[in-house]
């Protein structure tokens, strides 16, 4: 399944060799399954958060390093996570890339990044004539 949605146009293209999405069921307002191909890194050494109410992943291909607040942990191929959407992480590759299934709950809130200074808005922190993981500098603190 995943080989025949990955032929089709991808969804969202998010930077050079970083994540690639397409959308397994139609996009809605309450339930989202994402085919996500990740080539790189998070961007930045800050932890994020989502805007969903909650998210999980199934990885499918691929080893991932996942850094939390207070500890981290590796996600192999066949690894099922879910967190909720204020959880902030931050994921790192073990592998080439990996594929996961992403699924989300309803869109809640904005996301943003956890700085020294506190969170930031992804608006704000991420460089709007960007590539989507271009970070400013300049940002303000909404915490």
């Amino acid at each position: 399944m995943a080989d025949r949605i990955c032929e089709q146009a991808p969804a969202k293209v998010i930077g050079t060799h970083y994540l690639t999405r397409w959308y397994v069921i139609p996009r809605n307002r309450l339930f989202n399954v994402y085919l996500h191909h990740v080539e790189g890194n998070d961007p930045d050494e800050n932890l994020h958060d989502h805007p969903w109410l909650f998210n999980g992943s199934l990885v499918l291909r691929g080893e991932i390093f996942e850094q939390l607040r207070s500890r981290s942990r590796t996600l192999q191929t066949g690894s099922l996570t879910f967190r909720m959407g204020r959880s902030p992480h931050r994921l790192l590759l073990r592998s080439n890339d990996s594929l996961t299934l992403f699924i989300t709950g309803p869109k809640v809130r904005r996301w943003g990044f956890y700085t020294d200074a506190g969170w930031v808005d992804s608006k704000q922190y991420l460089r709007a004539d960007g590539d989507g993981r271009t970070v400013r500098t300049d940002f303000e603190t909404v915490e």
